[in-house]
């Protein structure tokens, strides 16, 4: 069997965990793939698509800055790339490229894991990018009750708030830190912990003892808004798990097989190795 070309996309990527993950799934299956991790931006887009129809790529990863972009270059999209107006999975098929997201699935295979996802009755969601609209998205669809959302730019939260018949309110203002601590689930679906040194939770936040802390950044493993929420707590959830249901759904969009739940554990365990 010929390997498969996969690769991650984006700018920067050097730090990406993607091709490590693929290349224990390409273990654990038997299956030969070559999956590289590739800098591109929005300026170089348009001709690397052209390359990637002509050349025999099976399936891109598609990650910042290029999730917006690359959307109207694409021949067809799926559900939850038109609702969370982003792609991150491109399929290509006999010079046609197809975009899928996936951020929906794989932020509820962590919870479902824990049996979380269908018991959510209030939700606060910190951020309102990309990010966030997935993670509102997911709770919508599972029928989530109050569902709140909390960012620092009043007008993003109050326009992703009313696409999802939300409510919202300012970061550090007294309405979210009433959210905060009534919430069954909180989610960070910002960028702060990147570094290693920025927390999100506004100062004189509560968390309820059964409220479960998910935070999507998963590098550095143990983030500054785990260590607050733990601290005031709370149960916390990496977002590793999450990055590797969002691998094993691109594998079966790319080669038409579910991964076993043994597998994905075995690699997430692996990964989570490499990411303390």
């Amino acid at each position: 069997m010929k390997a498969a070309w996969a690769a991650v996309v984006g700018r920067p990527v050097s730090h990406s965990l993607s091709p490590l993950i693929f290349k224990a799934f390409s273990r654990e299956t038997g299956r030969p793939v070559r999956h590289y991790a590739l800098t591109l931006g929005p300026e170089s887009l348009e001709a690397a698509l052209r390359s990637a129809r002509r050349r025999p790529w099976t399936g891109w990863n598609v990650t910042l800055p290029l999730k917006v972009e690359i959307m109207r270059r694409l021949d067809s999209l799926d559900e939850a790339a038109r609702e969370t107006g982003a792609v991150n999975a491109v399929r290509f098929h006999e010079g046609s490229c197809f975009g899928y997201n996936t951020d929906l699935e794989g932020f509820l295979a962590p919870l479902d894991k824990l049996g979380f996802a269908a018991g959510v009755k209030r939700a606060a969601v910190l951020g309102a990018g990309g990010a966030a609209r997935a993670v509102c998205a997911a709770l919508r669809r599972r029928g989530a009750g109050a569902l709140w959302v909390l960012g620092r730019s009043p007008e993003r939260a109050r326009a992703l708030a009313g696409d999802f018949k939300a409510r919202w309110a300012p970061l550090a203002e007294r309405e979210s830190l009433e959210a905060l601590a009534y919430a069954d689930l909180v989610v960070n679906a910002t960028s702060a912990g990147l570094d290693g040194k920025s927390c999100p939770l506004p100062e004189g936040f509560r968390l309820r003892s059964e409220a479960l802390a998910y935070d999507l950044v998963y590098r550095p493993a143990d983030t500054p808004f785990l260590r607050a929420a733990r601290g005031a707590g709370a149960r916390t959830l990496g977002g590793l798990g999450m990055l590797v249901a969002q691998a094993a759904a691109a594998w079966r969009i790319w080669f038409g097989e579910a991964l076993s739940e043994r597998v994905v554990e075995k690699v997430e365990e692996e990964v989570g190795r490499h990411n303390l």
